[in-house]
């Protein structure tokens, strides 16, 4: 579980938006925000929860 998708609301920012933002290919994106990928490797969540401004605990509580 994330909150990948929850905050991309909060911040009215799209997933394309973001991959631009942190590096990650949007494909990357959609896949763990919408639980099809369940490992992901630290480097790729730092990049996501740095991009949303949040910490790597809040985006990913889960994990």
């Amino acid at each position: 579980m994330n909150r990948i998708n929850e905050i991309l609301t909060e911040l009215d920012m799209t997933q394309e938006e973001l991959s631009l933002i942190c590096g990650v290919p949007q494909p990357e994106i959609s896949r763990i925000a919408n639980n099809k990928k369940r490992k992901i490797e630290l480097e790729t969540g730092v990049k996501i929860a740095r991009g949303l401004g949040r910490t790597v605990e809040y985006v990913f509580p889960d994990n």
